[in-house]
């Protein structure tokens, strides 16, 4: 409730001590604004510690910890990232996944010539296994469709 009062400052008092017009355009119009320091800033901080607690969050900014262990450099991600990269298992070669890749094609059923004609087409469709056959019985078979 520090603030919660009705009343004047000592600050307003020394600013109208001032001019009448100066503290009207400082506290009321706030045309003038206040000079910022670093002293100012440590003694609004001292302040709000001591007098304002519950509105410390809201009017500074409080620099977070690091916490032990954080990337806090270029350099201490990227050994990271090499401590990370060398646990690795080796990456295949070209050759290896081409034998991998060839060995796995060599399962697979042989492929179906498309045919000059829509019949000869529809003929090497039936031949695929019913997995493969994407179009429903009963409707048309066209060329355009069995591709």
């Amino acid at each position: 409730v520090y603030h919660a009062a009705n009343g004047i400052s000592s600050t307003q008092v020394k600013d109208a001590r001032v001019s009448l017009m100066y503290f009207n355009a400082r506290h009321v119009e706030k045309t003038i604004v206040k000079e910022r320091s670093p002293v100012l800033d440590m003694g609004n901080l001292v302040h709000a510690l001591a007098l304002q607690p519950e509105n410390l969050e809201a009017e500074f900014s409080v620099e977070p910890e690091i916490p032990e262990g954080a990337f806090t450099t270029t350099a201490t991600l990227r050994e990271f990232i090499d401590a990370h990269n060398a646990s690795l298992p080796a990456l295949l070669s070209a050759d290896d996944i081409k034998a991998l890749l060839e060995e796995y094609n060599a399962t697979l059923p042989s492929q179906m010539p498309l045919g000059a004609s829509v019949d000869e087409t529809y003929a090497s469709y039936e031949q695929l296994p019913e997995e493969f056959q994407r179009i429903e019985n009963g409707t048309k078979h066209t060329a355009t469709a069995m591709k």
